[in-house]
């Protein structure tokens, strides 16, 4: 019996210390992270060159910690996924921030992340009236979009020094 008191005892005295210390308190988790994607530098107006065989867009991206994150992360090589004769994505390999607006509307040339892929997408094609997934829009192509429509294989995404 003693014994039982004991074990008693020193766990009413840890559950609360634990509790002090943080221990099962996740938004301190997520505070630190808003904090770190808060510091991100932002790459508005910074160009992504994406490469698919001889296919080449030029990508403006926009203020977003999306795409700060994204770019970050350049260069990369990624496999091309068609999605629904509209666009090509491509499936990161690791999310990024997604506290940002999201939006269902496209125009051919936008560029964006679906935090579910965690998938990359630039529209080709707006034979939709919308997508079918929420999207945070992180940057445009002026140009060349519509090419990808016959693209396959691997991409290449690179951010384009701010020299060129």
């Amino acid at each position: 019996m003693p014994r039982k008191r004991l074990i008693a005892g020193m766990l009413l005295f840890l559950v609360p210390s634990l509790s002090a210390c943080g221990v099962g308190t996740p938004e301190v988790h997520n505070t630190e992270t808003v904090n770190f994607y808060q510091t991100l530098e932002s790459v508005e107006g910074r160009q992504v060159r994406m490469t698919a065989g001889d296919v080449e867009v030029m990508i403006t991206l926009n203020d977003s910690q999306a795409a700060a994150d994204f770019a970050g992360m350049l260069p990369l090589e990624l496999s091309l996924i068609e999605r629904n004769d509209f666009a090509k994505g491509m499936t990161l390999p690791r999310a990024l921030t997604t506290a940002e607006e999201t939006t269902r509307e496209y125009e051919i040339g936008d560029f964006g992340y679906w935090a579910a892929g965690p998938d990359l997408a630039i529209f080709y094609d707006d034979i939709y009236d919308q997508t079918i997934v929420p999207v945070i829009p992180m940057g445009k192509a002026e140009q060349g979009a519509e090419d990808m429509r016959n693209t396959f294989g691997t991409v290449r995404l690179e951010l384009v020094p701010e020299t060129e």
